[in-house]
């Protein structure tokens, strides 16, 4: 059976306005229910392509509150300077507030609000139309419960789930698809993700092909797969 790593985020789910309200929670403690104000979840979602871990959502806020940055080439630089010059303890901390405001809101299961924030993608409904006939994994820097939830409350069930508890043991997620096909004998498999970072470091996994979800948050100058470009590839096998 052939094989399918997907990412969560972008990919299967749309949460990237979930991911901005934990940012403000975390960075400035401003309730989750307060008005977004749509110029900066505009530049949150041009530049969410830039993270890829919990912990840089920290800089990414950081740079946004700059007003003196006018353009996409200073922004990027502003970014990857404070990469370099990075708080640990700082990360630490807001990386802590973060989840703790992220499980306070699974713990509220409060499905109204989540109708507010979150979105099924396409690409979830057509995956899970194919789970008889292909092995689907769901690799995520997301804590598990998180993605469960997700998952419930849209009906969804019958993929496997590797979270943040199952990832801490590897440096990337790069290093536990080599380490799980080769475990499991993978002849064949695909990984679809929104964030080139992530598939680059795949790229010599052989028998792995990697693709970039063009309907995800992919980078400014990039052009990813459609989800029907996806899904035909796929169902050559």
């Amino acid at each position: 059976m052939v094989t399918i790593f997907t990412d969560f985020d972008g990919v299967l789910f749309d949460t990237i306005r979930e991911a901005y309200l934990l940012c403000r929670k975390a960075l400035y403690d401003i309730d989750v229910n307060r008005y977004v104000e749509k110029n900066k979840f505009d530049k949150f979602v041009r530049y969410k392509f830039l993270v890829f871990n919990t912990w840089q959502y920290l800089y990414l806020m950081k740079v946004l509150s700059d007003k003196h940055i006018k353009s996409d080439n200073e922004f990027v630089e502003n970014y990857r300077y404070l990469m370099k010059t990075r708080d640990f303890q700082e990360e630490k901390n807001f990386e802590q507030a973060y989840l703790e405001a992220k499980q306070k809101l699974v713990k509220e299961n409060n499905v109204l609000f989540y109708e507010k924030i979150e979105r099924k993608m396409p690409f979830c409904d057509i995956l899970y139309d194919l789970k008889d006939k292909f092995d689907i994994i769901v690799v995520t820097r997301n804590n598990k419960f998180d993605v469960e939830a997700k998952f419930r409350r849209h009906l969804v069930n019958g993929f496997k789930i590797y979270g943040k508890e199952e990832l801490s043991n590897y440096r990337s997620k790069a290093e536990f698809i080599a380490e799980y096909m080769n475990k499991h004998n993978v002849k064949k498999a695909y990984f679809i993700d929104d964030n080139s970072h992530n598939l680059r470091s795949c790229l010599e996994i052989p028998n792995l092909k990697c693709m970039l979800a063009g309907w995800g948050n992919i980078g400014i100058n990039e052009r990813g797969y459609k989800v029907e470009e996806v899904i035909n590839t796929i169902c050559k096998e």
